[in-house]
């Protein structure tokens, strides 16, 4: 367990004495001199603004003594650790300082600074002692506490005994936190152990936390006692899942909205009652994060909107969306995010059952390009996608994908393929086509079905086509002007390829668009 420098705080009414410990290499011994104090209820004072983990103190001073001093702070800040500053006279002063709780003393006449390194390093190993069985302990009883969250979460009416284990306050408010990480599993197992360790710091030194527990992998709920307004909590938050964030993305990566820290924090709330009310209402609200989370980590303040199951009436509109989009690749790939995408937010279906008809759909349609195939691990990273966006990304992919994979790999039909893209105004033959990659009609003919799955007038058809759904999208032009544009000046013909290819008419496609 790594113990951060330590922070000193020295006592005594002597200033010659306090130069002198100011002189002292601290630095070395991996602390900070955070303050001085000339007697004790200054120091008190300063225990509140500057932390300290060490006090080291005179017992002989005004206003308030040593003793009185020691007292006060083992009463209220119980893990601060203290060293005795004494002269001989004083030795009776320090059987009663040590008795309460003092760790060490030094003698001030003779005291040499290795003697103060020495008891700075006990000092460390008290810390480092105490913290590891506090932690142990916390750690037990965290799963205790884990496991009364989860029966809470399923339903389960909890006993006396399970609800003693949760710190609710008796007296005054609390909220309840819920954190949900957003990132690959990968990322997530690596840094888990530096996650947890941040929520232990935020649990240890500030009073306000009175626990955290993680009750699934990527979730935790920190209960809070209400010491201050609500705004002041969300803000505080707001840091801690911004640093919750920054360990996710690592050191030295750069931020990836896909990796972000979420989080929802309750009202104030008093009642176990209210407690397991907002408990219960967080499941929806993470389920509701596939709609509502951010590119950015963020704290919300608000319940989630209703999610709703999906209906076929809903299941014909999906369908219907995509289908109109579907004559073209990049008509299809504009409409995810510019059709379907908002169509699914405004809807908010359960995203479970939004994700598996949506992985229908796309491998109905990959069955109408030439025999695609979706494998497993693309189906298992569309049904994983934790946000829509992550959602339309593998759509988009796959979508991609299956194009690049009608092309081929063969050099001459790859020239092909571009040579028709560049002249597609023109009018191209099977044989103007043969001359340009230098091989005969017929080998070209066989080896652009064999690469692409479709005939070589097929294909220019299709980019035709393809072309002609997005000048009617995108422009003003006149459907005679677009027949032209694509490489069919014959009025007619383009007008029956177009319904043949679409459905409908060019005017009619355009009039809807």
């Amino acid at each position: 367990m790594t113990v951060k420098p330590l922070n000193v705080l020295i006592v005594d009414d002597e200033l010659p004495l306090r130069q002198e410990l100011r002189s002292f290499p601290w630095e070395a011994c991996d602390a900070v001199l955070v303050g001085e104090a000339s007697n004790g209820d200054d120091a008190l004072r300063m225990c509140e603004s500057c932390a300290p983990d060490l006090v080291i103190t005179d017992i002989t001073m005004p206003i308030m003594d040593g003793i009185t001093l020691i007292r006060e702070i083992r009463k209220r800040y119980p893990a601060i650790q203290i060293i005795l500053l004494t002269c001989h006279s004083d030795f009776h002063y320090v059987q009663e300082a040590l008795r309460l709780g003092a760790l060490e003393y030094l003698l001030k006449v003779s005291m040499e600074d290795e003697e103060l390194r020495q008891a700075i390093s006990k000092v460390r190993s008290a810390i480092i002692k105490e913290r590891n069985s506090q932690d142990n302990e916390k750690a037990g009883r965290r799963l205790i506490q884990a496991a009364a969250f989860g029966k809470l979460l399923h339903g389960h009416v909890l006993s006396s005994s399970d609800w003693q284990t949760i710190p609710l306050q008796e007296e005054g408010y609390c909220v309840l936190a819920g954190v949900v990480l957003n990132a690959p599993n990968a990322v997530y197992l690596a840094e888990r152990h530096r996650v947890e360790q941040q929520l232990t710091e935020m649990e240890r030194s500030d009073p306000s936390w009175l626990t955290w527990v993680s009750i699934r992998e990527k979730e935790y709920f920190v209960l809070i006692s209400m010491q201050h307004a609500s705004q002041a909590v969300d803000q505080s938050f707001a840091g801690v899942v911004e640093i919750i964030a920054g360990l996710l993305q690592g050191e030295e990566g750069t931020p990836s909205p896909f990796i972000t820290a979420q989080a929802i924090v309750s009202e104030p709330f008093k009642t176990r009652e209210e407690f397991t009310q907002f408990l219960v209402d967080s499941a929806q609200w993470k389920e509701a994060l596939f709609y509502d989370s951010l590119t950015e980590s963020h704290v919300f303040t608000r319940r989630a909107q209703q999610l709703k199951d999906m209906t076929d009436k809903q299941t014909h509109e999906m369908n219907e969306i995509l289908r109109k989009s579907s004559c073209s690749i990049t008509s299809l790939v504009e409409s995810l995010e510019e059709n379907f995408a908002p169509w699914c937010q405004a809807q908010r279906i359960r995203p479970n059952q939004l994700k598996q008809r949506t992985l229908n759909w796309l491998m109905e349609w990959l069955k109408g390009q030439q025999g695609c195939e979706l494998d497993s691990a693309s189906m298992t990273q569309l049904l994983a996608s934790q946000t829509l966006a992550q959602m339309i990304a593998c759509l988009k992919r796959d979508i991609e994908a299956a194009e690049s994979r009608k092309i081929g790999s063969r050099i001459e039909i790859r020239s092909a393929v571009q040579w028709i893209k560049d002249h597609m105004q023109q009018s191209i033959s099977l044989t103007i086509l043969a001359d340009q990659v230098g091989l005969s009609p017929h080998y070209v003919s066989r080896l652009f079905r064999e690469e692409t799955g479709c005939s070589v007038n097929q294909y220019i058809t299709r980019l035709r086509m393809e072309k002609a759904v997005e000048l009617l999208k995108r422009t003003n032009k006149k459907v005679y002007e677009i027949a032209e544009e694509v490489g069919i000046p014959n009025y007619r013909y383009f007008t029956v390829t177009f319904r043949n290819w679409t459905g409908v008419s060019p005017t009619d496609y355009k009039r809807h668009v």
